[in-house]
């Protein structure tokens, strides 16, 4: 199994979730520190049910944006800019 690296927010969300599941705490409660919905409690705790702390990750993070430009693009419009479109 992979090592998950949470980020700050969802260090948070696995926290509140795991003490939840744990303890049976009030699912109210969670829902107001977390500033999310009762459903989505409700969701979260599946999630953490079948994929532990991954469930919490974002599905796209690791991809990169179909939008953004290559890295070789990218230093000819700065190289075009510093150069001919100088002022």
């Amino acid at each position: 199994m992979r090592k998950v690296e949470l980020r700050m927010n969802e260090k948070e969300k696995d926290e509140v979730i795991k003490e939840l599941v744990d303890h049976n705490c009030n699912k109210n409660r969670a829902s107001k520190k977390l500033g999310i919905s009762r459903r989505q409690i409700d969701c979260l705790i599946i999630k953490y049910k079948k994929k532990g702390k991954a469930g919490f990750v974002h599905g796209n993070r690791t991809r990169r944006p179909i939008n953004a430009f290559t890295n070789s693009i990218s230093e000819d419009i700065i190289l075009l800019y510093k150069n001919k479109y100088q002022g």
